[in-house]
């Protein structure tokens, strides 16, 4: 079926904009606080983006891992207010993972599933589903058949697996410690409502997340699991459960793998996957680009052979040591110096979002002869730490005891030339990887190169045209253990990402584990905006992490936006494709419900334009098989296309 439309700015929203000075690079801002967001730490993880109240404005709802919810409702002006209490009510639930918003039960309003965990995978949990009644999101988890007690949630994604028109629920589960079965579950709508489990696939695997992509003129299911070798770990073509094979040229290892953006990003309109691999259970790395800062995070020293740590530090010849001791038994006068073992560290404290972060603190420099030398292996003792500058010009540090141990080495005058270890099981002089970015063709999935190879320590991304110059860019949040590293904007030119250098507050370096990023354009200017939540983990301090909304500054160039509106299919229009031509050029974008992991993107389908100031045509191929065209939509504007101008849905 064929419906055309002829479109001249009277379909959607049409909305004045500001055009801003022309950007060389792409740049943002920090408008966390005169946005109204707190700076104050929180549990971080994942936040989800959806306009609510159904004003044309993006609201965000974070889940804050062991802490209350924020939702925060968009008032328009830039600004946003925290209104959980008016729309969701109860005792807040601990362990929240990713929420994922659809109208799945098509009656014009947005409904929430999120997915919480069982504190460490040994609990059995109520699970909330949240149905939008009236503005009130109230739990029929019960009614729906949705309250998965044992499942060690991760993050949702909504699909129409079997194209009825129903969206179904792809409930990613992380296996339980306890032996109790848990499998993620592909949940099916019935036809009242309530769900049920595809036995198919329902399977015990490490999940944190699963995502929809189109490529093979198919749109495929491909779920992601950190502990596998392989990327993705599971591949069905919608609504078949026979999983497909997963040939990669050439073979890689995807263990670590953290979190994946899927899109177009070589222009040739079936998408990529941008894969970032984070070995966060490794010990010891560089935290500074200058050499300068060296990390040793080690939560557990029982699982070190002899319960000792040994590692050698070159290059400076003066080093300030800061162990941080949370929740530990460490104390200044069990850090011995030198041959003999002097006790020269002191408690300190490093001011961060209005507390006090208690550190022990051991300033080294080689013109004090007391640090010269190694206690004697006789004289040292259980638990202990022991410091010392040899002969050749190393520090050498050895810690004893069953202790976690988190500290900072920073050279204060010149940069960390190596740096060795004993070949503990936990310690690798490097944790970061470089990412990968596949594309599929017969078949297989390939290696694409697409010009940045250099090695991170980064977990989250998030993606879009943040220059509206008609390429898909890419913003990856940083960082594990005691210090994040900065954060890394990459630029789409010519096919290739080029590395951004001074983002400065995108940058988002601080305490704490780095979190989860997230896009949308909170302002409906144009221009994508990113909000970035850190903490998630669950020991202190790590639990805890600043938020920041990083405003795009803009720049001259155009865009439009696309709202969709399904009938014969889903409402929400997941799983339709929209094709754009503007000046002579493609771009593609699959409404697959913004899901990575821990996070839900903002779903209006946006595209940057450059200088155009329209697009010639689009077209949606809906997942029901109808196809719509529009022509010469205007740019600057959000426009709303239905699959069915005469639908009788809401």
């Amino acid at each position: 079926m064929l419906t055309k439309l002829i479109s001249t700015g009277c379909l959607g929203i049409v909305l004045l904009i500001e055009t801003s000075p022309l950007m060389a690079e792409i740049s943002f801002q920090d408008r966390t606080v005169a946005a109204g967001l707190t700076t104050h730490l929180f549990g971080g993880y994942g936040s989800s983006w959806v306009d609510f109240n159904q004003d044309g404005l993006p609201d965000i709802w974070i889940s804050n891992h062991m802490y209350r919810q924020n939702f925060y409702i968009n008032n328009g002006n830039g600004t946003f207010t925290d209104r959980l209490s008016e729309h969701w009510s109860g005792a807040p639930l601990l362990d929240k993972h990713g929420g994922a918003w659809a109208d799945f039960d098509n009656d014009g309003d947005q409904d929430l599933v999120e997915l919480y965990g069982v504190i460490g995978g040994t609990q059995l949990r109520d699970k909330p589903f949240y149905v939008n009644q009236s503005g009130f999101l109230n739990n029929e988890a019960d009614l729906r058949g949705m309250n998965d007690t044992a499942g060690r949630g991760r993050t949702p994604l909504w699909l129409d697996w079997n194209n009825d028109g129903l969206l179904d629920l792809y409930m990613a589960n992380y296996p339980r410690t306890d032996g109790v079965a848990a499998p993620s579950n592909l949940m099916l709508q019935q036809s009242n409502g309530s769900f049920l489990p595809i036995p198919e696939l329902s399977q015990e695997v490490s999940n944190f997340f699963a995502q929809l992509a189109y490529f093979d003129s198919a749109l495929y299911l491909l779920i992601t699991s950190p502990g596998a070798a392989k990327y993705p770990k599971m591949l069905y073509r919608l609504g078949n459960t026979t999983p497909l094979p997963v040939p990669i040229k050439p073979e890689l290892n995807f263990l670590g793998l953290s979190d994946v953006a899927i899109a177009d990003f070589d222009g040739d309109l079936n998408d990529d996957m941008f894969i970032l691999r984070l070995q966060a259970n490794k010990s010891a790395w560089l935290t500074s680009s200058d050499h300068r800062k060296f990390q040793v995070d080690v939560h557990d020293m029982t699982v070190i052979p002899t319960q000792k740590l040994n590692f050698w530090l070159n290059g400076p010849s003066q080093l300030n040591i800061r162990l941080f001791v949370f929740g530990s038994s460490w104390t200044p006068d069990m850090l011995h110096v030198g041959a003999k073992g002097s006790t020269l560290a002191t408690y300190a404290f490093e001011p961060y979002d209005e507390r006090q972060w208690k550190y022990i603190n051991l300033v080294l420099d080689t013109t004090n002869p007391v640090v010269n030398g190694f206690l004697p292996i006789g004289s040292r003792t259980s638990p202990g730490i022991y410091v010392g500058r040899l002969s050749n010009g190393q520090w050498r540090i050895e810690v004893q005891g069953s202790e976690e141990f988190h500290a900072e080495f920073v050279a204060t005058d010149t940069p960390f030339t190596t740096w060795s270890s004993d070949g503990g099981v936990l310690w690798n002089q490097n944790v970061s990887n470089v990412p990968v970015i596949l594309t599929r063709r017969n078949g297989a999935f390939e290696v694409k190169n697409m010009g940045f190879t250099e090695a991170v320590t980064c977990g989250s991304i998030a993606v879009g045209d943040f220059d509206n110059d008609m390429d898909i860019d890419a913003y990856l949040a940083c960082g594990a253990g005691i210090r994040n590293t900065a954060n890394i904007l990459l630029e789409n030119k010519d096919g290739k990402f080029v590395r951004v250098s001074n983002i400065g507050n995108a940058a988002t370096q601080n305490l704490g584990t780095a979190g989860r990023v997230s896009v949308a354009d909170y302002d409906n200017d144009g221009y994508l905006d990113l909000l970035v939540t850190d903490g998630g983990r669950h020991d202190y301090p790590f639990d805890l992490g600043r938020r920041y909304l990083l405003h795009n500054r803009g720049g001259s160039n155009h865009w439009l936006k696309i709202n969709l509106v399904g009938c014969q299919s889903n409402r929400d229009g997941i799983g339709a494709r929209v094709i754009l031509e503007a000046g002579e050029r493609k771009q593609v974008r699959l409404q697959n419900g913004g899901i990575h992991d821990g996070v839900q993107d903002d779903r209006r389908l946006h595209f940057g334009l450059a200088q155009n100031e329209s697009a010639e045509s689009v077209t949606v191929n809906w997942p029901s098989g109808i196809k719509t065209e529009h022509e010469n939509l205007a740019a600057g504007q959000i426009h709303t296309l239905h699959e069915n101008p005469n639908c009788l849905r809401p």
